[in-house]
């Protein structure tokens, strides 16, 4: 017997339940299956912009570039390493207020245009210009940013301090009139030949002076001095006479400075003991001899008393020592003049002691055995017993 086939039908049916009430039975219809579809790649990804920025058309380039603003780091690679030079300069575009990245672009960048690019951007910022003049690894660059830089205390700061000639001299150029930037490469370059060079661009009295006093360099304390030798009526600086008297090579300049120190008896000392030059030595010795009656201080008297050429001078020294016993004593053990020892040792005859030590250490015989003997006579000698045995 043949079968029916049936359709299966998806209704809503109603039945009764046996207390009369009719109940809907809700059956679901099958839902049909979405077709599967491949998912496009996502064009605004920054890894779709890497292909774009090396292989894209030009508007496409430059779009990329737009939006990659604010990521420095991503700028600074594409400016460096970039063979399009529209997408170098549009990269240099968005980094206009980022000095270290310009800095960065400007030392290292194998492309001129892109590093005149950046330089362009830091034209107002002379730190920044000192650090390219300084460390660039392009002379050309090195020059350009040196021309641009309008601070003399920067271009002293290159002068000084770069590790490469062309630069320090293009500085040295620009500064060849501003004696605070000269006074400064003076005072701080590492390299002698710059400092040279910025003493004998100097031509201001005060700077040279400044420099021959407090500069820590001997070379330009010399050539400070040598320059000064002009100027040197014109100098009132007690410091800078004496440097002048200590370190010019100039015989003359060493007798004026000298001569006008002649009312400053802690600088003639300074001179008799730190000058090289014995001319300038002995012409403060003499004057601060001539001085002797208005000096006080008992280290000065001493060293007159030591070392006067003028025996009158040494006497009154050693009179004006009288009851200063360790100054008489330093007389008697160091003094040049047998005069000077031997009055220093009239003068100490009531100090045993210091006779005593005069005795065992002066570095002349004939001093240690006049002390000896003053000491052994019977009446001295008898006395110290007396106060030995109590």
């Amino acid at each position: 017997m043949a079968t029916k086939s049936h359709k299966t039908q998806f209704k809503l049916e109603s039945k009764e339940t046996k207390k009369g009430r009719k109940t809907k039975k809700v059956v679901k219809k099958p839902t049909k299956k979405l077709a599967s579809h491949k998912k496009s790649p996502d064009r605004y990804s920054f890894a779709h912009l890497a292909k774009l920025l090396t292989s894209g058309d030009r508007l496409s380039m430059l779009k990329a570039v737009d939006r990659l603003q604010g990521r420095a780091r991503v700028l600074v690679e594409l400016a460096c390493f970039s063979n399009f030079q529209f997408v170098r300069l549009a990269a240099i575009s968005h980094l206009t207020y980022d000095a270290d990245a310009l800095v960065e672009i400007a030392k290292f960048c194998q492309f001129s245009d892109t590093r005149s690019s950046a330089l362009d951007d830091l034209s107002s910022n002379n730190s920044s210009l000192t650090e390219v003049s300084c460390s660039s690894l392009f002379k050309d660059t090195r020059g350009d940013a040196v021309n641009l830089i309008s601070d003399g205390a920067a271009l002293a700061e290159v002068a000084s301090k770069s590790p490469h000639k062309d630069s320090r001299e293009s500085a040295m150029e620009k500064i060849a009139d501003n004696q605070t930037a000269l006074q400064k490469v003076a005072e701080d370059s590492a390299y002698r030949n710059m400092r040279t060079q910025a003493v004998s661009k100097l031509s201001n009295s005060a700077s040279l002076s400044s420099l021959v006093i407090s500069s820590k360099h001997l070379d330009v304390k010399k050539s400070a001095a040598a320059r000064l030798s002009d100027y040197v009526d014109e100098i009132d600086d007690t410091d800078a006479l004496v440097e002048l008297a200590k370190f010019s090579n100039n015989e003359d300049t060493r007798y004026l400075a000298v001569g006008r120190l002649s009312e400053h008896p802690w600088a003639l000392r300074t001179i008799v003991y730190e000058s090289k030059y014995k001319d300038a030595k002995s012409t403060a010795l003499m004057l601060l001899s001539d001085i002797v009656y208005e000096i006080d201080d008992p280290d000065m008297l001493t060293e007159v008393a030591m070392l006067s050429p003028y025996q009158d001078c040494r006497s009154i020294a050693v009179e004006r020592l009288v009851g200063q016993s360790s100054a008489l004593l330093s007389v008697a053990t160091k003094a040049r003049f047998k005069d000077s020892r031997d009055l220093a040792l009239d003068k100490l005859q009531d100090d045993v002691e210091s006779l005593k030590s005069v005795s065992r250490l002066s570095k002349y015989q004939d001093t240690r055995k006049k002390a000896h003997k003053l000491v052994s006579s019977p009446e001295v000698f008898e006395g110290e017993l007396s106060r030995i045995l109590g």
